[in-house]
């Protein structure tokens, strides 16, 4: 009876051991669906959100990849690679960015890194790889862990917008249309990696482009020198037309498949030609290449198109700067000619009249009007600066040495320009007649300067001289006399002091009414 009890005392445990095996069998079963499920959403989601994932054995250098990390870096979904696979890829410039073996095993690699890598059919692409390290209870490192990113899109967005800000600053500095093609075609290159850039002088009867010294990547052979359109085939035709001409593959595209080896001989794989028109003419092509495929993205094409359109402004800038000198120039000249008529007319009225101050005053104001059409002309009629309005001034009366001016640098407008060359003018030529000038050893100070801020900002211009004789009140006023009392613009801001070192006249007009456009 006890050896029974003992059997079936057994056989029940035996079932209850037997029982409780099989709920944990499917609890695991559970367990493991929850975790497929679970890391399932988990890809699904790297996926849908284009990050990859990997796992580096630091000792033995293989990696475990996901689906999207080979999507990325453009290779074919294996599960395992080794950490040189992915290295080699890495661009020339940032080599070194990334981590090493060695940095891998002491464990100061970088963990947050951008760099770029160069793809087998997407070209250069952007990396944003995040990491982590595992370490074992003494603090080796075990394993690398993390996820990287294709963020190409977004650099090139950013780099975008740099580069035609930057573009639009250095148009505006320059004067020549090479130097603005040439501008143009470097920082297109640096903006689309590319591998070469420049521009080229076009002779549209011909067909030909003389390739001018370009911007190139290390390794990368110069074109300079002349090629004929049609040896690399026919989009000249659409360059003809104003078109920007962009060819992805130039093994496939309709335009160059023919003349393929041609290019690729020369290191093209892809280019980009924008044609600059000059006076209708098809005069310059700006080229940027590519010895590797590149992925272009609409928003790529619509950035060539933008930088095309600046350029052609630019030039177009040049171009009415160029005509407006022109034009310029033949008014001077024509003003020349009409105020030389006017001092002979004037000579041959006034040949008669005994008293030759008058007249020779009079020929003087004329010179005066002049020189300050001189000034504005020079600068296209928009402003004169003080001190050079002064400066032609005391230079035409041979007076130089014997004028001190003291001032900032002030432009003011045409009308105040004509206003206060006249002004200086009937200062100097009284003080060559009557006061400080007439003595060798005497001296003019003139100064300016500004008071008050903004709308009411005050030019207060003092003209002071010193070491001539004893000045006097003069009882009647001449035109001269009459012209100084009425000031700046003929405002009558006119203090005018007659002391015993010589004359003192301080002028005074508001700021805004003298550089104000009329």
């Amino acid at each position: 009876m006890k050896a029974l009890a003992g059997q079936i005392s057994g056989h029940l445990e035996l079932r209850r051991a037997a029982n409780r095996q099989r709920e944990l069998l499917e609890r695991q079963k559970q367990i493991n669906a929850m975790m497929r499920d679970s890391v399932r959403t988990a890809l699904t989601a790297q996926e849908a959100g284009r990050i990859g994932t990997f796992e580096l054995d630091i000792e033995t250098g293989n990696i475990k990849v996901s689906a999207e990390f080979c999507r990325i870096f453009d290779v074919p979904p294996a599960g395992r690679y080794h950490a040189r696979d992915f290295e080699k890829m890495l661009h020339p410039d940032d080599r070194g960015r990334e981590s090493s073996e060695e940095t891998r095993k002491n464990g100061t690699a970088v963990t947050t890194v951008d760099y770029r890598i160069v793809t087998a059919s997407r070209g250069v692409r952007w990396v944003s790889r995040q990491a982590t390290f595992e370490r074992d209870e003494s603090g080796k490192p075990l394993k690398l862990l993390g996820t990287v990113q294709d963020i190409t899109q977004q650099r090139r967005a950013t780099q975008r917008i740099r580069t035609l800000l930057e573009l639009g600053d250095r148009l505006r500095d320059l004067n020549d249309v090479e130097e603005i093609a040439l501008t143009a075609a470097e920082l297109m290159a640096h903006a689309l990696d590319a591998t070469r850039a420049g521009f080229g002088v076009v002779d549209p009867v011909r067909e030909t482009v003389m390739m001018q010294p370009e911007w190139r990547a290390p390794g990368v052979s110069s074109l300079s020198g002349k090629h004929y359109f049609r040896d690399y085939g026919s989009y000249i035709d659409d360059l003809k037309g104003g078109m920007s001409v962009v060819i992805s593959d130039v093994t496939t595209d309709a335009r160059t498949r023919d003349k393929a080896d041609a290019l690729l001989s020369l290191g093209i794989r892809q280019l980009v030609n924008v044609p600059i028109f000059d006076q209708g003419k098809f005069a310059l092509v700006v080229f940027v290449h590519h010895c590797d495929l590149f992925e272009w993205m609409e928003d790529d094409l619509a950035f060539v198109r933008s930088f095309g359109d600046r350029i052609q402004s630019a030039i177009g800038r040049l171009r009415a700067e160029a005509e407006q000198n022109m034009l310029n120039r033949e008014i001077g000249h024509r003003l020349k000619n009409a105020f030389a008529m006017v001092q002979a007319l004037a000579k041959q009225t006034l040949r008669p009249v005994q008293d030759r101050g008058p007249v020779l005053n009079f020929e003087q104001r004329l010179q005066a009007l002049s020189s300050a059409h001189d000034i504005l002309l020079g600068n296209n009629w928009a402003n004169a600066d003080v001190r050079t309005a002064l400066l032609r001034v005391v230079d035409t009366l041979g007076m130089t040495e014997q004028v001190e001016i003291r001032g900032k640098d002030i432009s003011v407008n045409p009308k105040g320009a004509l206003s206060l060359s006249l002004l200086l003018h009937e200062l100097t030529t009284n003080a060559v007649k009557y006061g400080s000038l007439s003595s060798v050893h005497g001296r003019v100070l003139v100064s300016w300067d500004v008071q008050g801020e903004r709308e009411d900002a005050v030019l207060r211009l003092l003209w002071r001289e010193t070491g001539g004789p004893p000045v006097v009140q003069p009882q009647s006023k001449g035109f001269g006399s009459r012209l100084i009392s009425m000031g700046l613009l003929g405002t009558g801001g006119v203090s005018t002091r007659y002391l015993n070192q010589g004359l003192e006249v301080e002028m005074t007009a508001s700021l805004v009414q003298l550089q104000q456009v009329a």
